[in-house]
């Protein structure tokens, strides 16, 4: 049981002795990539406002 808990240990050591970068933590600069500027989009079409006040079409067939 001893031996087990030995090599569980060292086990344990060595697989956080291997973890993360050593120094100081950082955020690589990723250069941005030069682009044209875009084109301005065509406006949307309006449409007229709907009349809420008239009266739901009734279906015919009923």
């Amino acid at each position: 049981m001893r031996t087990i808990a030995i090599v569980a240990a060292a086990c344990g050591l060595i697989v956080l002795g291997g973890c993360g970068i050593k120094g100081p933590l950082y955020l690589p600069q990723i250069p941005k990539p030069a682009t044209k500027p875009a084109a301005k989009p065509a406006p949307a079409p309006t449409q007229a406002p709907a009349d809420h006040n008239k009266p739901a079409p009734q279906d015919p067939a009923q």
